[in-house]
C-alpha cells in the first residue's frame, strides 16, 4: 500500500528512481516507486473494467511483472515513457488474467466482468493513458496539499470544482464569501504548481551531461 506523499520539491526524478528501484524489492526506492505508480495501476485497471474483487490480485500480478521486467526498461529517448511502458504491461497482465478467469468460468467458476479491449498501438490507448495519468497526478498533488493547507481550504476548493456556488459554500462552512474566493484561488494556484512539479519529476528523464 502506498505511503504518505512526499513534498514534490523532494521527489527523485523518474529515471533516478527507476534505476535505484532495481536494487531489490526490499530497497526503499522500490517502495517509493510503488507509492507513485501503484495507485495509477489500480486506477487504470478500474477504467478497463476489471472486477472490483479481482483488482488486488491483478494489481499484484502487474507489480510482479514490473519487478521482473524493470531491468529491461532502459533510458533511451526513442523508447516510450515509463507510464506508457507500464500501461502496456498492465494491459497484457489484465488481458491474460481475464481470459484465464473466463476459461475457469466455463468450468463452473464465478462470473467474470467483461474487460474493455484496448488496441495496444492506437491513438486511443495513448489518449487513455494521458487522461488517466493526468487524473492520477492531480490526486497525488491533492494528497500533498492536504498536508500543506489546514482548515476549510481544500474542502472549499473541491466543492467549488463540483459546481457549488460561493454563497452556498460560505453558508455551509460559516465563512465569508470573500474568504471562499480567497481560499479557492489560493488552493487552485498551489495545485497548478504541485501538478507541474510532479509531472516534471515523474515523467521526464534526468538531463544527461
Amino acid at each position: 500500500m502506498a505511503g504518505p506523499i512526499h513534498s514534490s520539491n523532494n521527489l527523485p526524478t523518474r529515471i533516478t528512481l527507476l534505476e535505484r528501484a532495481q536494487s531489490g524489492k526490499d530497497h526503499p526506492d522500490w517502495n517509493e516507486l510503488l507509492q507513485y505508480y501503484e495507485p495509477f495501476i489500480r486506477r487504470f485497471l478500474v477504467g478497463m473494467g476489471t472486477s472490483p474483487s479481482d483488482i488486488d490480485d491483478v494489481c499484484q500480478q502487474v507489480l510482479s511483472r514490473v519487478w521482473q521486467e524493470l531491468v529491461n526498461y532502459r533510458r533511451v529517448e526513442e523508447k516510450a515513457r515509463f507510464r506508457t511502458w507500464l500501461t502496456r504491461l498492465i494491459l497484457n497482465v489484465a488481458t491474460n488474467d481475464y481470459w484465464k478467469r473466463k476459461r475457469a468460468k466455463r468450468v463452473g467458476s464465478t462470473d467474470v466482468n467483461d474487460l474493455e479491449e484496448l488496441p495496444y498501438d492506437s491513438p486511443e490507448i495513448e489518449q487513455r493513458i494521458e487522461a488517466e495519468w493526468q487524473r492520477h497526478v492531480v490526486h497525488l498533488a491533492l494528497d500533498r496539499m492536504k498536508q500543506i493547507f489546514s482548515g476549510n481550504a481544500i474542502e472549499v476548493f473541491l466543492r467549488s470544482t463540483e459546481g457549488e456556488s460561493s454563497a452556498q459554500i460560505s453558508e455551509d462552512l460559516g465563512v465569508s464569501v470573500q474568504s471562499v474566493y480567497v481560499l479557492k484561488n489560493r488552493v487552485k494556484k498551489r495545485l497548478a504548481h504541485e501538478v507541474k512539479l510532479l509531472r516534471e519529476q515523474l515523467e521526464f528523464p534526468d538531463s544527461t551531461s
